[in-house]
């Protein structure tokens, strides 16, 4: 199943608020222009499989970095509880790097590190389109990141993964694929890969050289979920495999109803994954099933609703994001008993915050006793609380846009969240307020907002610029590292660092 149609309502204007990835207008040119769509999309996957080419040569353009300062580390960042609020991230979880899609396996989204009180562009590296999937990881001083090459969805010399060093921004090394290659996860010295043309890589973090291949027939859209010597990614046939960390020999595989999207999670003794048709199961490390649910609708809400989300783990809860038919009354989450699959809450809009709540294609983060999440049809950052799923409060970040894909992270008291509009924002949990912002759309802009920026500069599109639809990574001196529909990956840190 091809990712193109992941991006199918955000690569061009929508019809007023209605997401078109399940828009179904009665006559007019939609009738027939999807179905064809869908037919040359398969024609072109039968076309690329039997004529691809080999990997592409390692003659890719340098790395561009525009500015190389030297990257000083706060002495320290307080990470106690604030005013209403616990700003702590989950028991156990303060002290992690990020070193995989929403830094832990549970994908809480939140670590304990400096805070940036004055942002500014630390370096900006050429990488390639930076897609959904296009999550950096950060260890050992190196960021890691894959890439969707020059031109998305078709084949490149900029696909493929890259090593950037975190202090000055300058590419370490570079290791080559045929296609877009998606999420990367790095442990015990491994970079562990997933790639559209149905491939996982174990890559040595130190020097970029493969260890190990495994070909899955099908695309692998999945951020790769790492738990102790397993590495476990998902793809677009609907199988779960689970590979040895080191030889990449594979130690089991379980297949699901539809396509695997956004990842696995884990709380280090089960394995949930919830696949794009709703199909939720449960896994223990050595493949067997602990239990399956199939996700059911709420009522008046279709049956086309859909999975793209890694799940996320709070506490006792399994926290999943939906796409649905149409924008509804509520937002578009719920939690499932993560011992049983049982739902425990579908979100409510007990804050009364709008009308009309959008289709959710990221992973919420934790912080204390709320989720936090970008809401697409909105210029809102929402939280809602753990254990009832209910709506606590919004704050406005940038202009509305009505698409939205960043994850959110959570550092010391402050959430970030890139936004569509090609801004990233930081929230501060004790006042509910926007604590700073800086433009990431257009690199020439060094962080400056364009002219345009304001009431009605995004709506489906941005005006200029580009969007930010990755999610960000922190590492543990506080430096926020994320990618562009640019093309750039970029360091974000303090000016007083």
């Amino acid at each position: 199943m091809s990712r193109r149609r992941d991006y199918l309502s955000f690569f061009g204007k929508g019809r007023g608020r209605r997401d078109l990835v399940f828009v179904r207008e009665p006559g007019g040119r939609w009738r027939w222009l999807i179905p064809a769509l869908l037919l040359a999309a398969v024609g072109g996957v039968g076309w690329w499989w039997f004529t691809r080419p080999g990997p592409a040569a390692s003659d890719v353009t340098p790395v561009e970095v525009s500015s190389v300062p030297t990257i000083l580390y706060p002495a320290s960042s307080s990470t106690t509880s604030v005013a209403g609020e616990q700003a702590s991230c989950p028991p156990g979880e303060q002290t992690v790097h990020w070193t995989t899609f929403q830094a832990t396996p549970q994908r809480t989204g939140c670590i304990s590190a400096p805070t940036i009180v004055r942002p500014v562009i630390l370096w900006k590296a050429k990488v390639g389109v930076q897609g959904w999937l296009n999550n950096p990881v950060v260890a050992d001083d190196t960021v890691y990141v894959g890439s969707a090459g020059n031109t998305q969805f078709e084949t490149d010399t900029a696909d493929g993964v890259y090593a950037i060093d975190m202090t000055t921004g300058t590419r370490l090394w570079f290791f080559a694929a045929s296609l877009d290659v998606n999420g990367v996860a790095v442990s015990d010295g491994v970079v562990v890969a997933t790639g559209d043309e149905g491939l996982v890589w174990g890559i040595d973090a130190a020097q970029g050289l493969g260890l190990w291949t495994a070909n899955l027939g099908a695309a692998v859209f999945t951020n790769p979920l790492i738990v102790e010597d397993l590495a476990v990614v998902g793809d677009g046939s609907g199988k779960i495999s689970a590979f040895d960390l080191n030889t990449g020999e594979r130690r089991w595989q379980v297949t699901v109803r539809g396509a695997v999207r956004g990842g696995a999670a884990s709380d280090g003794e089960s394995i949930f994954v919830v696949s794009e048709d709703r199909d939720a199961i449960a896994l223990d490390l050595a493949g067997g099933e602990l239990w399956r649910q199939t996700i059911s609708p709420r009522s008046g809400e279709g049956e086309q609703v859909r999975v793209f989300a890694a799940p996320t783990i709070a506490g006792d809860l399994l926290v999943v994001s939906l796409v649905r038919e149409d924008v509804f009354a509520e937002p578009a989450l719920l939690a499932l008993d993560r011992r049983t699959g049982e739902v425990v809450w579908r979100a409510e809009d007990a804050a009364g915050i709008k009308a009309e709540w959008g289709n959710v294609r990221s992973s919420p983060a934790v912080v204390g006793d709320l989720l936090v999440y970008g809401e697409p049809y909105s210029e809102g950052l929402v939280a809602l609380g753990v254990e009832d799923g209910r709506t606590r409060w919004s704050v406005e970040v940038g202009p509305l846009c009505y698409p939205h894909w960043s994850s959110p992270a959570v550092v010391a008291g402050q959430v970030i969240l890139p936004r569509y509009d090609g801004g990233l924002y930081a929230v501060a949990l004790a006042t509910k307020t926007t604590a700073w912002s800086i433009y990431l759309g257009q690199q020439a802009l060094d962080g400056e907002f364009p002219a345009e920026y304001g009431d009605g500069f995004c709506d489906w599109t941005p005006q200029t610029g580009t969007s930010v639809i990755a999610s960000p990574a922190v590492a543990d001196n506080g430096v926020i590292v994320v990618g562009t529909l640019e093309g750039y990956l970029i360091a974000v840190g303090d000016a007083d660092w």
